[in-house]
């Protein structure tokens, strides 16, 4: 009898260890501009800033780039770059190197007359989160938009510190 348990057991034991297939990560997708906008916008409020509407800036390359997000009584501001928006500009010249997950800031500056402007851009695939379609939630939309307000909010600093115009 021990070794007919011992044989189930073991069988048991077996079983457990193969067969579970991989599971599949969740489909991701960035944070709409429609609501990222809000987002970069409460960012401002939230630190002090009052943002003003966003405006298109010509970069040095002679391309123009459209800001999302203006500060009133500065030469600064914020553009959420969507797949569509960067397939619009040579990312090699137009854009700041871009490195996921990098704790660098992308800025870009103006040419011509808006030469003294300053611009955070965003990448909106650095935004992404599930959309709960999988069985756990591994990037929720609070992470997402969080993250995103945090790099707003860390330019601003940044801005603030070193008085842009």
């Amino acid at each position: 009898m021990s070794s007919r348990f011992a044989t189930a057991s073991l069988l048991a034991l077996v079983s457990a260890c193969g067969g579970q297939e991989a599971k599949h990560p969740n489909p991701m997708r960035p944070i709409d501009e429609r609501r990222a906008i809000p987002i970069i916008a409460q960012a401002y409020a939230d630190s002090g800033e009052s943002a003003a509407e966003g405006r298109d800036i010509k970069l040095a390359t002679g391309k123009m780039l459209h800001v999302d997000v203006g500060t009133i009584g500065h030469k600064y501001g914020v553009a959420y770059l969507t797949t569509g928006d960067i397939s619009a500009l040579d990312a090699k010249t137009d854009l700041p190197p871009h490195v996921a997950g990098s704790s660098d800031l992308p800025i870009v500056t103006g040419g011509g007359s808006d030469a003294d402007t300053i611009v955070l851009v965003l990448f909106a695939d650095d935004y992404q989160y599930d959309d709960l379609a999988g069985e756990q939630h591994e990037a929720t939309t609070i992470t997402a938009e969080k993250k995103l307000t945090r790099d707003v909010r860390d330019f601003l600093v940044q801005a603030r510190s070193k008085n842009l115009p």
